[in-house]
C-alpha cells in the first residue's frame, strides 16, 4: 500500500532524479518489464513522451501492486531473481531503486539480462548512499565499480551512466531521514534500534541541526562532488549475440 509518506518520498525522488524520465523517453519502447516498480507506473503514465506498447509490473507481493485501469498495463506477482518469463521476452526492462532490497542482486541483474531481447535496453536507478528504508528489506548500497563489474559479468553493455547528487545532497538526505527514523515511521526504524536517555534530552537540538542541515545541504548540492553520489542512473544494452 502506498502511504502518504511513501508518496512524498517517491515524488521527491522523481524530482531529484529527472534524468530517469529522460532515459525512459530516450530508450523505453515496445514491451516493458518493470521489476519491483511498485507504484512507479502511476508517474510514468502521466508522461506522454515515454513510448511503450505494454507495461508489465512484477512484484514479490500483491500488496505492492497498484490497481490501474489501463489497457497497456498488467501486473503479476513473482520473484525478480527467478522470473518465469521466457528468454528474450521484453524490449525494455526497468529497475528503479530495487537492487538494494534484494538479497542476491547479481541474480536479479542476470535475470534481467536473460528476459531482455537482443539490443533491448535495461534502465537502472541504483543507490550508493541511501539511508535505511523499507526495513528490514534493505541490504546494500552500491558503488559505480560494483555496477560496472556486475554489468560486465552479466554481458550487458553500459551505454549511459550518470551520477545523481553528491556529498552535500547526501548530507541533506541523511538529515531528512533522521526525522523519519527518530519518529519511528514504519520502514525507517526497528525495535532493535534502542534510544538512550541522552537522545531524548538532545533531540530538540538534533532536530534544529537537521533542519538547518537539509537547507545547507541542498544549497551546496548545486556544486556537489560526484565521488559520493546518492544514486547512479545506468542504461545497459543487451548485445545481439547474447541470447
Amino acid at each position: 500500500m502506498e502511504t502518504p509518506l511513501n508518496k512524498f518520498i517517491l515524488k521527491l525522488r522523481n524530482l531529484r532524479a529527472k534524468c530517469v524520465f529522460d532515459a525512459l523517453k530516450k530508450y523505453c519502447h515496445g514491451s516493458v518489464l518493470d521489476v519491483g516498480g511498485g507504484y512507479f507506473y502511476l508517474y510514468v503514465k502521466e508522461n506522454q513522451k515515454i513510448n511503450f506498447e505494454k507495461w508489465t509490473n512484477l512484484e514479490y507481493g500483491g500488496d505492492r501492486l497498484p490497481h490501474i485501469n489501463d489497457s497497456r498495463y498488467e501486473s503479476t506477482v513473482g520473484d525478480g531473481c527467478a522470473m518465469t518469463f521466457a528468454d528474450n521476452s521484453f524490449d525494455t526492462v526497468v529497475n528503479i531503486q530495487v537492487l538494494e532490497h534484494v538479497y542476491e542482486p547479481i541474480k536479479m541483474v542476470q535475470e534481467i539480462q536473460r528476459v531482455l531481447k537482443p539490443n533491448g535496453y535495461a534502465i537502472f536507478l541504483i543507490p550508493q548512499t541511501a539511508s535505511q528504508h523499507q526495513i528490514p528489506q534493505h541490504y546494500y548500497n552500491f558503488t559505480r565499480y560494483w555496477i560496472k563489474k556486475v554489468m560486465e559479468k552479466s554481458n550487458l553493455e553500459i551505454v549511459e551512466f550518470k551520477t545523481i547528487g553528491g556529498n552535500w545532497s547526501t548530507h541533506a538526505s541523511q538529515m531528512m531521514y533522521f526525522f523519519f527514523s527518530s519518529l519511528r515511521f514504519p520502514g525507517y526504524s526497528s525495535k532493535e534500534s534502542k534510544r538512550n536517555a541522552l537522545f531524548y534530552i538532545m533531540f530538540p537540538f538534533m532536530a534544529c541541526y537537521a533542519s538547518i542541515g537539509i537547507l545547507i545541504g541542498m544549497i551546496f548540492s548545486i556544486g556537489d562532488l560526484k565521488e559520493n553520489p546518492n544514486n547512479h542512473l545506468m542504461v545497459a544494452r543487451k548485445r545481439a549475440g547474447n541470447m
